[in-house]
């Protein structure tokens, strides 16, 4: 009586559907080079990176001289007595702290960001 030998399984690779998915403008498009599971967490990876490059571009923190309680974060403030761009653009308070000392009183201290979309710079 012979063996029949076990023939080994081949692998089955799973099946790739490329496709391009764009979020954001396509004026300077970033790959990102990771292969993902399906449409939606290759949209969800895309829209996520194009929001991380959108935060952070501008920046600056300023100290009010008098406390503002009214002021919190994620709210959105214009500027003013600053050059032009900066008055010109729409800023979010990333940062926000309020403090009160004998010395100052109640003062506020800002720390705001601008989106890349609403900045430019010459």
């Amino acid at each position: 009586m012979k063996r029949k030998r076990r023939t080994k399984k081949q692998k089955k690779e799973p099946e790739a559907k490329q496709g391009d998915y764009l979020v954001g403008t396509d004026e300077n498009v970033l790959v990102l080079n990771r292969t993902y599971a399906n449409r939606s967490n290759a949209e969800r990876a895309a829209k996520m990176q194009w929001e991380r490059l959108q935060r952070g571009v501008a920046s600056f923190s300023l100290q009010l001289a008098e406390g503002r309680a009214d002021l919190y974060t994620e709210m959105p403030v214009k500027v003013s007595g600053f050059k032009q761009p900066i008055d010109d653009a729409e800023w979010t308070i990333t940062t926000l702290t309020h403090t009160v000392n004998p010395d100052n009183g109640f003062t506020t201290s800002l720390e705001l960001e601008v989106r890349i979309d609403d900045f430019e710079m010459e």
